[in-house]
């Protein structure tokens, strides 16, 4: 069962790791076994964590998102406190998955990386100990006999199992070392380094990546992975075929590195990275913004006219368009909500530039900058509905009363009349009410 889920991983591995090969052959590097069979699998591990940069960024994003919202999260939590009744869990969680899905995260994508970086580590692993035993002509699939898998023919595979790393070959692994010195140093020299780099990469991303937890339990489970998790590699690295050990090596230098980016470009709020990455960022702003700003009051003052009238309009398009390519090259968000009028952007770009930042002006900024405009439209048209509300019930008191009015003001014959012929419309009686004051205008007259 577990071969034939695996099958189809280790059988798109090895066509993408014999194209690989292929295409280095086709540059210049000697065919058949050596130095390409290895530099094919340090090229599809790089290939494969360039295909996943989208996962680890929405992985980022989600990370990032979450911890936006923790503040509500913990409210919720709040409110439920203490109450266990299948109900108000129940209740708990839609709250929870609703306010997720506002803000449109995901506690889910911070696992997307690692599940897809799975399955191809486990290809790759089938995919080395199939070579052996094609080659010696002793593969099987499903327990019936097979001669390939994909493009790793017999030849192929020969060509690998006699490709060595520092006299190593890529299937051979430490248990099947058989106590030679060279190949026990070069196993041991690269999980000492699995090790080494995983462990940096962890403590980067603990101590320069994440909030102060204090002592509570998660960041206590956060500190022991940091030490728990290289450990592993000592365990899994003695049973790992020489070609997973340069993948997982190639994998760990890529990790390192894309930690030490992660901290510097886009690290977690309330994390010591996050604290200086937007100390930096508010000052480079800052800098150039205020004399900018400056310079738009100036001009504003001068013209010292009405903010409707047209040159208005056009300092204010012209300071636009001036203020998002400067703030766009700073990684400030441009993207404002289309009801925003330009006056209402350049303030929000001028408050930038004279308020202390607490959070960085990106696209979590965005998302609830774009929350609290449309929750200020749907107060104003609440406000307006009410205030029409308000002014159809004035209009009709006004004719009730004007109806009574002219009712008190009627003859008793015209009284007996509007008796007899029901309820009159209010354009009738406002038609009556006039004839009667021009009748006794002219009965006026008279006398």
């Amino acid at each position: 069962m577990f071969d034939a889920i695996l099958h189809p991983f280790a059988w798109a591995i090895s066509w993408l790791w014999v194209w690989i090969h292929d295409f280095l052959v086709l540059v210049g590097m000697s065919s058949g076994s050596g130095i390409a069979w290895v530099l094919s699998i340090v090229l599809l591990t790089i290939l494969v964590r360039i295909a996943i940069i989208p996962l680890f960024l929405k992985q980022i994003r989600s990370s990032r998102a979450m911890q936006a919202i923790q503040p509500e999260m913990r409210k919720i939590q709040e409110k439920y406190k203490g109450k266990k009744d299948q109900v108000s869990r129940q209740k708990m969680m839609e709250e929870t998955q609703a306010l997720q899905r506002k803000h449109k995260v995901s506690p889910f994508a911070s696992c997307l990386p690692m599940l897809v970086q799975m399955p191809v580590l486990f290809g790759m692993y089938r995919a080395i100990i199939a070579v052996s035993s094609i080659s010696a002509g002793t593969y099987t699939y499903r327990s019936e006999a097979a001669d390939h898998l994909g493009p790793l023919t017999e030849s192929v595979s020969t060509e690998i199992v006699n490709s060595t790393v520092f006299g190593v070959p890529l299937s051979r692994t430490l248990r099947e070392s058989t106590g030679d010195p060279l190949i026990v140093g070069v196993f041991v020299t690269a999980i000492i380094l699995m090790v080494a780099l995983q462990f940096f990469s962890m403590r980067l991303s603990f101590q320069r990546n994440m909030p102060d937890l204090g002592n509570n339990p998660i960041a206590q489970s956060q500190r022991s992975m940091m030490y728990v998790m290289p450990l592993m590699f000592i365990f899994s690295g003695v049973f790992f075929q020489m070609g997973v050990v340069i993948y997982t090596v190639t994998a760990s230098f890529w990790a390192l590195g894309q930690s030490f980016w992660t901290v510097k470009v886009m690290p977690t709020p309330g994390s010591p990275a996050y604290a200086d990455l937007l100390s930096s960022r508010e000052s480079a702003y800052q800098e150039w913004a205020k004399p900018f700003f400056q310079n738009y009051d100036r001009e504003r003052a001068a013209l010292d006219i009405a903010s409707t009238d047209p040159r208005v309009d056009e300092l204010n398009e012209r300071t636009l368009a001036e203020v998002r390519s400067k703030a766009k090259k700073q990684h400030v968000a441009s993207d404002f909500p289309a009801s925003m009028t330009t006056g209402e952007i350049i303030t929000v770009y001028r408050n930038l530039a004279s308020q202390k930042w607490t959070t960085l002006p990106d696209e979590q900024w965005m998302h609830g900058l774009t929350l609290a405009v449309e929750k200020r439209l749907a107060k104003q048209e609440a406000s307006a509905q009410r205030a029409e509300l308000q002014k159809q019930v004035r209009e009709r008191r006004a004719l009730e009363r004007e109806a009574a009015k002219a009712s008190s003001e009627s003859t008793p014959a015209e009284a007996a009349k509007d008796s007899t012929n029901g309820s009159l419309s209010v354009e009738e009686i406002e038609r009556r009410r006039v004839e009667r004051r021009k009748a006794r205008r002219r009965s006026g007259k008279k006398h």
